[in-house]
């Protein structure tokens, strides 16, 4: 059995941001927290699947939520110190669980935060997931052992970034041709379910290390 609380931390913009903690009732010693995009919530399909095989390998989940999330205001380059503060506050009152085993997994802007706070944390007691990062996220993968899932039409990391990350010696990299940022097909939603799929499996390899 699940279940549901609230990681509740004070947001910029003065309201209180309610990040949702699943966690098994029955106890676990290892938690997955997930980090969204500027656009792209935990109920999205690639962070929405991470957290169902999350949990259903008997691991806690931790689905963070930015400040500006409930704003009009949209996401604006000024508001990332906030949102690194924010969630790395939410994060610091989730692990004073004394979790095992602490997996991050990130999309797009939300490398740089699970990269940020990785960092404070120290990069080896993180198990990082990067979901097509942005450039800013390079010196964390540089600095990590992580995983990275990237597509080759991906307007916003380029085949030399992805050619230069692949140096890494710590890297497991894994390249989907043809998908975009989203990781999805432009062309074919046929596609982009394959995509997914594939995504989820790489999940499974992740969590199990």
């Amino acid at each position: 059995m699940i279940n549901k609380s609230f990681i509740s931390v004070r947001s910029s913009f003065g309201h209180d941001i309610p990040n949702v903690l699943y966690a098994q009732s029955s106890g676990s010693d290892s938690v997955v927290v997930l980090f969204p995009g500027t656009n792209y919530p935990c109920d999205k399909p690639l962070l929405y699947y991470a957290r169902k095989i999350a949990l259903s390998l008997g691991y806690d989940v931790l689905c963070l939520e930015y400040g500006y999330y409930k704003t009009n205001s949209g996401f604006n380059p000024k508001l990332a110190g906030d949102t690194i503060k924010e969630s790395a506050e939410a994060v610091g009152l989730c692990l004073s669980r004394s979790y095992k085993n602490v997996y991050f997994i990130s999309k797009s802007f939300g490398t740089l935060v699970a990269g940020d706070i990785s960092k404070t944390i120290g990069y080896d007691k993180i198990k990082n997931l990067f979901l097509t990062p942005l450039l800013g996220t390079v010196s964390h993968i540089s600095s990590s052992k992580c995983t990275v899932v990237v597509g080759t039409e991906d307007k916003f990391f380029f085949k030399e970034h992805i050619n230069l990350i692949s140096t890494f010696p710590s890297i497991d990299l894994n390249i989907i041709e043809n998908a975009n940022h989203s990781l999805e097909s432009e062309n074919s939603v046929i596609t982009s379910l394959e995509i997914l799929k594939n995504v989820t499996s790489l999940y499974v390899k992740f969590l199990s290390k």
